[in-house]
């Protein structure tokens, strides 16, 4: 008996000395506080980075995230390239136009302070009114009050840009959060709105609870035109009767999103945070239905180069990474 017992302390010795060696090599720094950049309140992107600021917060007791209202992505890009955020939730084409210095960053330059983590989700520009608007297709739009997003947003910029490649001049337009452009069809004081967010859309889900909606779609002309003019946007549908008085499925302007992170965070920082987002895919899904798209089949479709500490992570999975997500 006590040959056994010599024999299996030095055992037990062992295995919580290599316990304790994982615990420390998984967490081999200072706490780490962090703030994350989202959206206005109510939209899929401040919903998602809440949900998953809690489970990161929750999992790695060397990070601390705090979950930041912002106008959107391009706010989110300008407060890290200042160094004044540390990580941001973007468009996939406001990224990429970031970092190759066109489109609304041909003024400032190519971004060089970010890099990738991780995909989350494919969002839609959703172009709604109401039924009883009389308002059928996007040349309607012409001389009405139109709704886009704060300034900085996706549904901002894109709102714009669709109105003004089609050649739409509305009478006049107002930028409004997601809840206030909802308060607002709601009372009569706007005609129609440009919305950018996942399937479904919270707030659309909100409106037709108490009116009837109607979604605007371009004609597929219109759609070429759009695609011309900007190369990292796509076109998705929606199949029919996610909304209740959607019959037919709806084709929309589509951005794939993802997290970036401040280019100067350790890299096993970066690894922790990547590798417990897919540890956690199942809490995360539970946050929004949106977070399906954190998938690693869907990291190519990121437009900026990956963090060392992502990239590390991505190729443990064995995932194939586009020379273009590898930082030169």
């Amino acid at each position: 008996m006590k040959r056994v017992i010599a024999f299996l302390l030095p055992l037990a010795l062992l295995i919580s000395a290599a316990t304790a060696t994982a615990v420390n090599a998984a967490s081999n720094y200072d706490l780490q506080r962090l703030l994350l950049g989202t959206s206005s309140a109510g939209g899929t992107y401040y919903v998602l980075g809440a949900g998953w600021s809690n489970i990161i917060n929750k999992s790695l007791k060397n990070i601390d995230i705090t979950c930041e209202v912002t106008p959107g992505p391009t706010t989110n890009m300008q407060l890290i390239e200042k160094g004044e955020m540390d990580l941001g939730m973007v468009t996939a084409w406001l990224a990429g136009e970031a970092v190759t210095g066109t489109g609304w960053a041909a003024k400032s330059g190519a971004y060089k302070n970010f890099q990738s983590l991780f995909p989350t989700h494919n969002s839609y520009l959703y172009i709604f009114t109401l039924k009883d608007k009389g308002i059928n297709t996007v040349y309607d739009l012409a001389g009405k009050h139109i709704a886009i997003g704060p300034v900085g947003s996706t549904s901002d910029v894109a709102g714009r840009a669709v109105l003004e490649t089609l050649g739409i001049k509305p009478a006049k337009i107002s930028r409004l959060p997601s809840d206030a452009m909802i308060s607002s069809i709601k009372d009569g004081t706007i005609d129609a709105a440009f919305g950018v967010t996942g399937s479904p859309a919270p707030w659309l889900l909100d409106l037709q609870t108490t009116h009837k909606v109607k979604l605007i779609e371009p004609a597929d002309g219109d759609f070429a035109k759009i695609l011309k003019a900007y190369p990292f946007w796509g076109v998705d549908e929606i199949p029919a009767k996610v909304y209740k008085d959607q019959s037919e499925p709806y084709k929309a302007v589509s951005f794939w999103n993802f997290v970036v992170i401040r280019k100067g965070i350790r890299e096993d920082v970066a690894y922790d945070l990547v590798k417990t987002t897919f540890d956690n895919y199942k809490d995360f899904l539970l946050v929004d239905k949106s977070a399906e798209g954190v998938k690693t089949v869907n990291v190519p479709k990121m437009t900026v180069p990956l963090h060392p500490g992502a990239l590390k992570y991505y190729k443990e999975m064995g995932v194939d990474i586009p020379s273009s997500l590898i930082a030169k």
